[in-house]
């Protein structure tokens, strides 16, 4: 999971919806005019949020990662064995 990827999706997403993104583009628009500090507000709480999502999933894949050459590792001994026995 890379940032890339991540705009990526989000540009397509985007391009697919164009009048949904410009509906809510005008309405963080027209909702920053009024109450500017809210908006800030959000956008400094979403921008957390994603951090936090991000390095969870980040840390997730690192040890699945891990988890699997473990078992591949552990797991090729036993498949020589086997065979050795098959012969």
């Amino acid at each position: 999971m890379n940032p890339e990827s991540l705009a990526q999706e989000a540009l397509n997403l985007v391009t697919a919806h164009p009048y949904a993104a410009g509906a809510m583009a005008a309405a963080l628009v027209v909702l920053a005019y009024f109450k500017l500090k809210l908006v800030l507000k959000l956008i400094t709480a979403s921008l957390i949020l994603v951090a936090i999502v991000y390095v969870i999933l980040f840390i997730v894949n690192l040890t699945s990662t891990g988890m699997e050459s473990t078992e591949k590792f552990i797991g090729s001994p036993n498949q020589v064995i086997d065979r050795m026995k098959q012969e």
